[in-house]
């Protein structure tokens, strides 16, 4: 007999003493019964979780291709909001930042860190349905006595899922089906 067969014996052994002892086993029984109902109750809230996020992001995907496929007008209203939700990610005060649009001709009025000014430009210029940007910008290389910069302005930061904190769902599932097929390989690798 291997020790692999005879330490595979004491665990199932063990395992039905715990379970089926008649003091105790009902209880036990119970517990491992709702842990398991509980674990496939959030095991499913996960993957429904997983498959909307995936829809929605493949939903982005074809907007987005059908955007630059086309090339429609875009009412100045609306210019304006993708301008302003754009230049959140690229500017450490959005707010001090005035965005006028006239038949898509974007300026951009008010205080701006120097050192973001070009991002903030070629930022707006790359927004679909903008045919030019307007510099009208006011270019400080400090903070310092300019009201509007005041504060503890803070980029948006990356908007690449795996450098950020909390990974969308489909981001997770990835992941993970990414961890167990490199613990498969290092498996069968050390196998050999």
């Amino acid at each position: 007999m291997d020790k692999g067969s005879l330490l595979s014996g004491v665990a199932l052994g063990a395992a039905l003493v715990f379970v089926l002892d008649p003091d105790r086993g009902g209880r036990r029984r119970a517990l491992v019964r709702d842990k398991i109902v509980c674990g496939s109750r959030l095991t499913g809230e996960a993957l429904d979780a997983t498959m909307r996020d995936m829809q929605n992001r493949a939903r982005g995907i074809a907007a987005t291709a059908r955007g630059r496929l086309r090339h429609e007008e875009v009412d100045d209203r609306r210019l304006v909001e993708r301008v302003r939700a754009r230049l959140g990610r690229v500017c450490s005060h959005p707010h001090a930042i005035d965005v006028e649009v006239r038949d898509g001709e974007v300026t951009l009025r008010g205080p701006a860190l120097a050192d973001e000014v070009h991002s903030l430009l070629t930022t707006a210029a790359s927004v679909r349905g903008v045919h030019s940007v307007v510099n009208d910008l006011e270019p400080h290389d400090s903070p310092d006595g300019v009201p509007a910069l005041q504060g503890d302005g803070r980029l948006a930061g990356s908007s690449f899922d795996l450098l950020q904190r909390n990974w969308a769902p489909a981001t997770r599932a990835l992941v993970s089906v990414a961890a167990v097929a490199a613990g498969g390989l290092a498996f069968a690798y050390t196998r050999r």
